[in-house]
């Protein structure tokens, strides 16, 4: 497809295209001033540790309420926010620009991810110590702004049913779904900004996370573009600026807790360099994140290849055989790095998953967190 330069809100007029169309948008963004996103909490003193969690998410003023407990459910989802829509195939691959290699794999137990100042973040008018908000980063393609939509009986878990440990935080520079402003409760499907309706792994992550770890909150910091691929998010290229704003702003405010990535199945939209540079462009792209954020070895979990893909993209056809060796190599090429397997996951169509694939993702990626000693809030 011909490059077309489009502002954020004209996206809007070209939703109906298909989730793998591709349109570009210009690389600068306007400085959007984010001091007030977090502020002081809605009456009281810093909440403590253990106890009842407040009902229904935010308190309604005095003093805020304690960690723990089990989520609320209710609030339907909108579909606002202004999206991006794809982008421009970039020129040539992406070779490694900084990082160190992963010498004969993963490293053991990394211990907790960190970098956080002190004092506390407001979230849901909750005041909430820093060292017990947690961040995710997730990024990539348009599995990771989603695609699913069925099973009907799963749709709740997704789509209207809260948890008031999980946030979801954009800025107005990302363009990357949800509305910006202070941290809102995380809902599909505006965690990566789908704007067809429909559910990435976002949700999951974050509560399936809080569920392990009752006495933290986990925030979503999402940003997803449909056939984008590893060359286009690197710094100086199209997508950089946007997916790292919403970290940026709130570095200091929470603990990063890992990167979540989709990509690896669009590099065909690429050249042949974006194909055998893939493991170098993702430890590139990794490499700047981790250095953006603060945090030197902030967990990189990654998709292993959509196996249960058909058609043209499927294990054995020439798409398959040209990127699988390659993202193979991502666990020896990214320290503290590990791919998740993407076998016998729910399809919604020949390559997205549907909520239920979305869901045990996720519970996959936590579980390999907690084996490598990278899940270490209890």
């Amino acid at each position: 497809m011909k490059p077309q330069y489009l502002s954020t809100w004209s996206v809007l007029g070209v939703l109906g295209l298909a989730a793998c169309g591709v349109a570009e948008h210009p690389l600068s963004t306007a400085p959007v001033d984010t001091s007030g996103d977090f502020g002081g909490p809605a009456g009281g003193a810093p909440i403590s540790v253990g106890g009842t969690p407040p009902v229904g998410g935010a308190p309604a003023g005095g003093a805020p309420s304690s960690f723990g407990g089990a989520p609320t459910t209710g609030g339907a989802p909108t579909t606002g926010g202004a999206p991006t829509t794809g982008g421009a195939s970039a020129t040539g691959g992406a070779s490694a620009t900084g990082g160190a290699s992963g010498a004969g794999g993963v490293p053991g137990a990394a211990g907790a991810p960190g970098a956080a100042g002190a004092g506390t973040i407001t979230l849901g008018g909750t005041a909430v110590p820093v060292d017990h908000a947690i961040a995710f980063i997730h990024i990539g393609h348009s599995n990771m702004a989603g695609r699913a939509s069925s099973p009907a009986a799963s749709k709740a878990y997704h789509f209207t049913e809260t948890d008031p440990h999980a946030f979801m935080y954009h800025v107005a520079a990302n363009g990357g779904g949800g509305m910006p402003g202070p941290p809102a409760l995380a809902i599909e499907p505006k965690t990566a900004g789908d704007q067809l309706g429909t559910a990435g792994p976002g949700t999951s992550l974050l509560k399936q996370a809080a569920a392990l770890a009752p006495n933290y909150y986990f925030v979503s910091l999402g940003f997803a573009v449909p056939s984008a691929y590893c060359s286009q998010f690197l710094p100086g290229k199209m997508y950089y600026d946007q997916l790292i704003a919403a970290p940026k702003a709130i570095k200091g405010k929470v603990k990063f807790g890992a990167i979540f990535i989709y990509l690896g199945i669009t590099e065909r939209h690429g050249t042949a360099a974006d194909i055998a540079g893939f493991p170098d462009c993702i430890n590139t792209l990794v490499t700047n994140i981790r250095k953006d954020v603060g945090v030197p070895d902030l967990p990189l979990i990654m998709n292993d290849y959509e196996v249960e893909a058909t058609g043209d993209l499927a294990v054995g056809g020439a798409e398959a055989n040209a990127i699988m060796p390659q993202i193979a190599k991502i666990p020896t090429t990214v320290v503290n790095s590990a791919l998740v397997p993407c076998d016998k996951l729910g399809m919604q169509d020949d390559h997205h998953f549907n909520l239920d694939g979305q869901k045990e993702w996720a519970r996959r990626a936590l579980a390999m967190m907690q084996t490598k000693g990278w899940f270490p809030w209890k």
